[in-house]
């Protein structure tokens, strides 16, 4: 990971009224974080630049390229200019649930947990809140591919055994989520 530091204010800031977890702050919030030293930097194409079970509390927002999330060498997802990532880890100050490799070269805003306490509470806890937004939708979406891939399972287990007794309850998943058997 190289530090970007030839940027200039205006191209930065230019960059923070695009990101929608900026939208909320007013011009001099989004310079105050526009100060934050070694903000960008560039990932090369390869790159594992969080890692599952590690302590490590640093935040990104990709401004270009893609990078690939996995939970125990198994793909989770694709993520592209404009997400954050590593929110889990900077918010809970717990190792990463995820590993995160840069599929091509990619350039991202870094906030370190020590420079991000350093900003004045109305602009942290603003940043705050649009992260557990994002969290909170993520996980909204991963809930409804649960759901979807529960009932392909039951759809499966059906066609294997249709002389299955319709009314058991499976190993309780169906009853946490609520699902109802056809």
């Amino acid at each position: 990971m190289k530090k970007i530091s030839n940027i200039s204010k205006l191209k930065l800031l230019e960059f923070l009224n695009r990101i929608p977890l900026f939208k909320n702050l007013d011009a001099n919030d989004r310079r105050t974080v526009s100060n934050i030293p070694d903000l960008v930097v560039m990932i090369e194409k390869g790159n594992v630049f969080i890692k599952q079970n590690h302590l490590d509390s640093d935040f990104y927002i990709l401004l270009n390229g893609e990078a690939e999330v996995t939970v125990d060498k198994q793909f989770i997802a694709k993520t592209t200019p404009g997400n954050f990532i590593g929110e889990v880890g900077f918010i809970c100050n717990e190792p990463r649930s995820a590993t995160v490799t840069a599929k091509t070269d990619i350039i991202a805003l870094r906030v370190t947990r020590d420079l991000f306490d350093m900003l004045p509470l109305k602009v942290r806890e603003s940043i705050k809140q649009k992260i557990i937004n994002g969290l909170v939708d993520r996980v909204s979406k991963q809930n409804v591919k649960i759901i979807k891939l529960v009932e392909q399972v039951d759809v499966l287990e059906l066609k294997l055994d249709p002389d299955r007794d319709s009314n058991k309850q499976d190993d309780g998943i169906a009853h946490v989520l609520n699902i109802k058997k056809r």
